[in-house]
């Protein structure tokens, strides 16, 4: 009796440790069925970079149809002429006492600092159409009007006195213009400064060689 419970025993050891054998062998064999990792290679140097992307971008294409260039508009002009600039004003005019074709205008008789008077005049010679008898391209004769400083003065009616020109330090007149010929359209402005007429005066008569007198200029 105790024997036969023996052997079952020993039947029932032996059947675990066969069962126990049959799932270690299988689980062996799944493992070993697993292929082994291959190592990965060993790197004698510095790994390898990816090529660098280049920085600078391709420039753009040209578009196929561009588009032309708008100029600005340039300013419009004004089509209207300027206003013409006023003519020089003329007090009294007298003709050359040799050729009408020449004259002297006065232009201003005005008192100035330091107690002088200043008198403007001009000779001209007006442009005028080509004279009889002249060739084509043929240029008329200049009229010479020829005077001197010392003849040149003017008089205080009211003091019926005379007052000719000042001088500098030097001796020189005090004024401006030449003899000279004028061809048509010539002209000359010219000046001088005289010593002031009483302050009661207020009209004078200026000479100027090879003219007619200009009597009662008014004083400004």
């Amino acid at each position: 009796m105790r024997s036969s419970r023996h052997a079952r025993s020993v039947e029932w050891i032996a059947g675990i440790v066969a069962v126990v054998a049959v799932v270690g062998a299988g689980c062996g064999g799944q493992q070993s069925a697993a292929p082994a990792a291959t190592p990965a290679p060993a790197t004698t140097g510095a790994p390898t970079s990816a090529p660098a992307a280049s920085s600078a971008a391709p420039p753009p294409s040209a578009p196929a149809n561009p588009a032309p260039a708008v100029t600005p508009a340039a300013p419009a002009t004004a089509t209207a002429s300027e206003p013409p600039l006023p003519a020089p004003q003329v007090v009294a005019s007298q003709p050359y006492n040799n050729n009408p074709d020449v004259r002297c205008d006065v232009m201003e008789v005005r008192r100035v600092s330091g107690g002088a008077l200043l008198i403007r005049w001009r000779v001209i010679r007006p442009a005028a159409q080509a004279a009889a008898g002249l060739a084509a391209g043929q240029q008329q004769p200049g009229i010479y009007v020829n005077w001197a400083w010392e003849n040149v003065y003017f008089t205080d009616p009211a003091e019926n006195k005379k007052y000719q020109g000042l001088r500098d330090s030097a001796g020189a007149w005090l004024g401006q213009g030449d003899s000279k010929a004028y061809s048509p359209g010539d002209q000359q402005m010219m000046w001088m400064k005289f010593p002031a007429p009483p302050p009661a005066s207020n009209k004078i008569t200026f000479v100027f060689p090879g003219f007619p007198p200009f009597e009662d200029l008014p004083v400004s």
